[in-house]
């Protein structure tokens, strides 16, 4: 009972993102974003406590203006979200502007597939759906599985609108490595905290610990990793830009190649989080492990 009233919830949402042009829909949201800070925190301590840590820098008042905008985004994201469904591929081309499509074009060329990360960055589903289109092939983008079934099963069925294919995480692995084998490209963020157990790099000033997993996969596939930033400007408009990632594969020992691709496609990340503060998702719990006293990883 309580996930179908969650879908009802939910679905009354969509309605409301729908039944309105993008560009209300987009300021609605923005309005949303603003009344959550002040009047919904969810999770504000913990993203007030980020925020402090990775810019000791800043004043207080540049953290809490940096947080109200991180509101903004994550409603506006959401918003544009639910609305794919009503977009055409005209209307994604007017949103959003690709930069540096070069290296993802390079990539493929190699033969071994591509692997295209981000992080919760900016609209990041928007990033997906782009690039899918732009490629003029199916992305294979891995997602983690909702709690609620039927929710989970509408928000992937948004990110196949246009062509694009997801894979739950428990399969992605071995998935993976066969949709790389056939020069195809899966699509993944690897920005939230890993188990205790996983390798540490230093982001944002400390060591956070860090899934493996996507440099494993270049490694045994080949595979070049190209990074994507949805950057949303002022009048709700979108810059994908494509970053590529320099990388010697024959160079250390294995161990040592995970955690050096780890930490470059991390600090590439860090880059655009410094950039724009208030595109990234500061309200997950990214620190909540450290590494063991004798574990010295950067």
């Amino acid at each position: 009972m309580k996930n179908y009233i969650e879908f009802i919830i939910f679905k009354f949402f969509v309605f409301i993102a729908r039944i309105f042009p993008l560009e209300i829909t987009q300021r609605f949201a923005k309005f949303l974003g603003i009344f959550a800070y002040y009047f919904i925190p969810y999770r504000k301590k913990v993203a007030l406590d980020n925020l402090r840590k990775s810019f000791p820098e800043k004043s207080e008042a540049q953290i809490k203006q940096i947080l109200k905008m991180a509101y903004v985004n994550l409603f506006v994201t959401f918003f544009e979200f639910m609305c794919f469904p009503k977009l055409k591929i005209d209307d994604i081309k007017k949103l959003a502007k690709i930069e540096n499509f070069n290296y993802v074009v390079e990539a493929l060329e190699k033969g071994n597939g591509l692997i295209l990360m981000s992080g919760h960055f900016g609209n990041w589903e928007l990033s997906a759906l782009v690039s899918g289109i732009e490629i003029g092939k199916p992305l294979h983008i891995i997602v983690k599985t909702q709690r609620n079934k039927l929710v989970d099963a509408e928000i992937n069925k948004w990110r196949c609108w246009f062509g694009n294919k997801v894979i739950p995480m428990e399969k992605a692995f071995r998935e993976s490595l066969k949709i790389l084998s056939n020069g195809g490209i899966v699509a993944l963020l690897a920005d939230q905290s890993a188990p205790k157990e996983s390798i540490y790099v230093n982001f944002l000033g400390r060591p956070a610990s860090t899934f493996a997993g996507p440099a494993v996969m270049s490694l045994k596939a080949k595979a070049p990793i190209v990074m994507g930033f949805a950057i949303r400007e002022k009048n709700f408009k979108y810059r994908i830009v494509f970053e590529k990632l320099d990388f010697d594969f024959n160079a250390g020992s294995d161990d040592q190649k995970v955690l050096e691709l780890t930490q470059i496609h991390t600090s590439l990340l860090e880059k655009y989080i410094r950039l724009y503060p208030d595109h990234w998702l500061w309200f997950h719990r990214r620190w909540k492990h450290q590494p063991p006293q004798n574990l010295e990883q950067t």
